[in-house]
């Protein structure tokens, strides 16, 4: 055999290696935050104060969900898709068309209250947070027709 062949061949086992450690020690760490997060539930660790509103910018991401209680949330994007418990947090789920966010709400003071919100991309499109918001909104909004209006029919949510 060649000695570059010889070479490549006694590297090989070393590089594979690596790359099995590596990935060992992304899934110990993917595995750790998801022990610590199912500790945060089962123990029930309140959702952190925030700070007034008049202190806080103005925030058009999922973050402006964050402090709100459900009432809030259904009156801005109506009836999750999906909803479960999660020890004594609530996960709620919207879906829209190329995104979806997740919002997680935890017991506070007064009731439930969000403690975490991320909106993300569903599909192959890129899609910012702002216009997954905005989807969400719209689709949650009646729906007002010519005959309704001229009837006074309750409007249809789509």
């Amino acid at each position: 055999m060649a000695p570059r062949l010889r070479l490549l061949l006694a590297l090989l086992p070393a590089a594979c290696a690596s790359a099995e450690e590596r990935e060992a020690a992304a899934f110990q760490a993917a595995i750790a935050s998801s022990r610590a997060s199912l500790a945060a539930l089962a123990l029930g660790t309140p959702v952190p104060a925030l700070p007034a509103s008049s202190q806080m910018p103005p925030q058009s991401g999922a973050a402006q969900f964050l402090g709100t209680g459900p009432e809030a949330v259904r009156h801005r994007l109506g009836e999750p898709s999906l909803r479960r418990a999660e020890g004594q947090a609530e996960i709620w789920l919207y879906v829209g068309n190329g995104c979806a966010l997740d919002l997680v709400l935890y017991p506070g003071e007064g009731g439930l209250r969000v403690g975490h919100a991320a909106a993300r991309a569903s599909g192959t499109e890129s899609v910012t947070e702002a216009d997954c918001l905005r989807d969400l909104a719209a689709a949650a909004r009646p729906h007002y027709t010519p005959a309704m209006i001229s009837q006074r029919q309750p409007p249809v949510r789509r």
